[in-house]
């Protein structure tokens, strides 16, 4: 694939929402660390946030070489980010199957850490 090929196809991810694509495309393409960085939160973020998937949390976090306190100091960081900005709908309670409540995202992270040993390894 040429450079322009692969710039418009990360730009088209991206434009779509695919943050984890992205984020992958964007490694294999060699871009620089700092935008590789933003796209990883983005796509953690989504996963975690957005998706409430937390085996994806996970496997995203082992992916992108993260600890657990990483991850939970990433995403804290964010939600106070995505909070100060005004941009709270990820941050609202939502239906989780595994407690079978509706929970808020810091709820949410709660019950994924404390899950993070018995989640499946990818």
């Amino acid at each position: 694939m040429n450079e322009k090929a692969a710039k418009d196809e990360l730009r088209t991810e991206i434009e779509h929402g695919h943050f984890s694509k992205a984020a992958f495309l964007a490694a294999s393409f060699g871009l620089p660390e700092q935008e590789l960085q933003d796209l990883r939160v983005k796509a953690l973020w989504q996963m975690a946030a957005v998706y409430r998937n937390a085996p994806g949390t996970k496997s995203l976090a082992q992916q992108y070489g993260l600890s657990k306190q990483e991850v939970r100091d990433l995403l804290e960081r964010h939600a106070e980010e995505r909070m100060n900005a005004g941009d709270t709908k990820p941050l609202e309670p939502c239906y989780d199957l595994n407690t079978g409540n509706h929970l808020s995202f810091e709820e949410w992270m709660y019950h994924f850490l404390k899950r993070w040993d018995k989640l499946p390894v990818s």
